[in-house]
């Protein structure tokens, strides 16, 4: 059997309102991503894992998930104002849709000086009150704003409302769902050319009402790692090749490319710009990322 080696995927394009969504990895059902490269091209990912298993994921991965591919890593290009939402945790996404919940993190490739983001409450707000900001298009003053800049990072929690616009892009992590409670729609709602649906009411029991503070993001910092729950994230500054070491417990590994050009090598030599993924599977036990300028900045990301 030929050798597993770095898997590049068929970017899904999808048009929102508010901007674009790239989707560079998805093991969503019915929008599986796609091998672009190497002998395995025209391959869908949740495909690949059946035939190869814990080699493509590694054990741990494949013993809590199977044939789906846990994560989903999306490019969101914000151009106008993305709606206030929430997202469900794993308890409530399985009764009420059997799926996931949604846990991401939103890592800043660019941002427009006026960008800002939306991320939980203020203050302490009461259902009744929430329903009626929404209505009189006053939630945003009761948002915690945060003015982002290239390099940050932000993890999202299940029930906490968000919300961003201004002009942003940013990588995004997430766990395998696709379920959002949309709750505003900055008065979109409200005109029959551009109302879309709301879930105000499925939102209620969902959203954290605790005032949300979260730490200031990293600036600056070389090598920082996230740890959440369902995945973990290091952030490399490369000046010199990088040899990494991998091993096939520890499953598979995301190498997102956030800043400048690198290649990754292992048993075949794959090409990475900004906002593009590789997938190192589990089976690779060692691989070298090389920057193609003076520096560059990969975001490795992999399940614990």
């Amino acid at each position: 059997m030929n050798p597993l080696y770095p898997l590049c995927f068929t970017p899904i394009s999808v048009e929102r309102v508010w901007g674009k969504e790239r989707w560079i990895l998805s093991g969503l059902e019915g929008s599986n991503s796609v091998v672009s490269n190497g002998f395995l091209s025209d391959n869908e990912i949740n495909e690949l894992i059946e035939v190869y298993m814990d080699d493509l994921v590694g054990a741990s991965a494949y013993r809590k998930f199977s044939n789906e591919f846990p994560l989903l890593v999306k490019i969101l290009n914000i151009t106008d104002y993305l709606s206030f939402q929430v997202h469900p945790a794993d308890e409530i996404a399985k009764v009420r849709h059997n799926a996931y919940g949604k846990a991401e993190l939103w890592y800043v490739l660019d941002a427009a000086p006026q960008a800002t983001l939306f991320l939980g409450f203020n203050r302490h707000l009461t259902p009744a009150e929430f329903k009626q900001r929404c209505l009189n298009q006053t939630l945003p003053e009761v948002m915690h704003e945060c003015t982002p800049r290239p390099g940050d990072h932000y993890y999202i929690p299940p029930g906490t409302v968000h919300a961003a616009g201004g002009g942003l892009v940013v990588a995004e992590v997430q766990q395998v769902s696709d379920i959002t409670y949309r709750v505003y729609d900055w008065g979109r709602e409200f005109h029959k050319e551009t109302a879309r649906e709301l879930h105000t009411d499925l939102a209620l029991d969902v959203i954290n009402w605790t005032p949300f503070n979260p730490a200031d993001p990293q600036r600056d910092d070389p090598e920082k790692n996230v740890e959440t729950p369902w995945f973990h994230l290091t952030k490399k500054t490369l000046t010199t090749p990088l040899t990494q070491s991998n091993i096939l417990e520890s499953g598979f590994r995301l190498l997102i490319c956030a800043e400048g050009a690198v290649r990754v090598y292992a048993n075949q030599d794959v090409r990475l710009q900004k906002g593009d993924l590789s997938l190192i599977p589990a089976a690779i036990s060692q691989y070298t990322i090389t920057s193609e300028g003076p520096s560059a900045v990969v975001l490795e990301v992999w399940i614990p």
